[in-house]
């Protein structure tokens, strides 16, 4: 590569550091493995014959591409993505990612998005596993138990709680409701191990009205919940930002007196001296986009 970029022995011996009949003996011994005649030399000047120029335009490009990326990984320290992988919750796939995606493509056209739809708990592990770069959750009762599992978090805009009853339901009309009135009411509850944060909110919104829960279904998604609820099978409390979710025709959201209880979505990711740099742009972006919040 160095003798046809210079068509010149001195110069490209000089470039690679080592001796002229050194390169020489190396230029004979590739023509002879190759059964081909590279370089025409003579004591004057040195060309390329036609399969020499074939095979220079053609590893041209590939031994670029190599300088390239071995420049970018030592002086950078960076590793470019090819790929961003990323777990989230369904309301926050819905809310927050098409036009996070949006602005990522304009600033990296040729990355790819593998996006993942999971529970908190799944998130997280597929965080610990190095399965996702970032993940979003619904931000747990204790965020410092995302630091003491190695987690930096950022966490987004807060949202009340919300009573999701049927179209049928006496409450469905009502502007607003105080829990302490459904008390005796069958509830559609979260699972505990699934969606903790989501399971502590329903527990303590209706501790705090003075009663505990009565279980009827545990339901593993949001929209089996809906579903439970839309057939009148009990009630729910759920996240405003959640609730926007839902088919309004068979199912009414319905503000609650009293509750100064909140919900949000956190994006979390591994905290490490090393972050690939389009994570860098995701957190730059949502730093940017979203209003002042809690971090960790």
């Amino acid at each position: 590569m160095e003798v046809s970029r210079h068509l010149n022995f001195s110069k490209a011996s000089e470039k690679l550091r080592i001796s002229q009949p050194g390169l020489s003996q190396q230029i004979t011994a590739l023509e002879n493995e190759l059964g081909v005649k590279l370089l025409n030399r003579t004591t004057r000047k040195v060309t390329l014959t036609e399969e020499g120029e074939y095979l220079y335009k053609k590893l041209s490009p590939l031994f670029e591409n190599i300088e390239r990326t071995v420049n970018e990984l030592t002086e950078k320290k960076v590793v470019p993505q090819t790929t961003v992988k990323i777990a989230a919750v369904p309301s926050a796939a819905s809310l927050y990612l098409p036009q996070m995606l949006t602005m990522l493509h304009k600033e990296f056209p040729d990355v790819e998005f593998y996006l993942q739809e999971t529970t908190s708990t799944q998130a997280i592990e597929l965080i610990n596993r190095q399965k996702s770069h970032i993940a979003y959750i619904r931000t747990p009762k204790d965020t410092a138990t995302l630091k003491r599992q190695g987690f930096n978090f950022i966490e987004l805009e807060r949202y009340p709680l919300q009573l999701i009853v049927a179209k049928s339901h006496p409450a469905a009309h009502q502007k607003t409701v105080d829990l302490k009135e459904l008390q005796h009411e069958k509830f559609i509850h979260y699972d505990r191990q699934q969606s903790p944060a989501l399971y502590d909110l329903l527990e303590q919104a209706c501790l705090v009205a003075g009663f505990r829960p009565k279980t009827f279904c545990v339901g593993p998604e949001i929209l089996t919940i809906a579903s439970l609820v839309a057939n009148g099978l009990g009630v729910t409390l759920i996240p405003q930002d959640m609730a926007t979710l839902l088919d309004s025709s068979k199912v009414s959201a319905v503000n609650l007196t009293q509750q100064t209880l909140h919900s949000s979505i956190s994006i979390i990711w591994r905290n490490s001296d090393y972050v690939p740099l389009i994570t860098q742009t995701i957190l730059r972006l949502v730093n940017r986009e979203q209003a002042p919040s809690a971090t960790g």
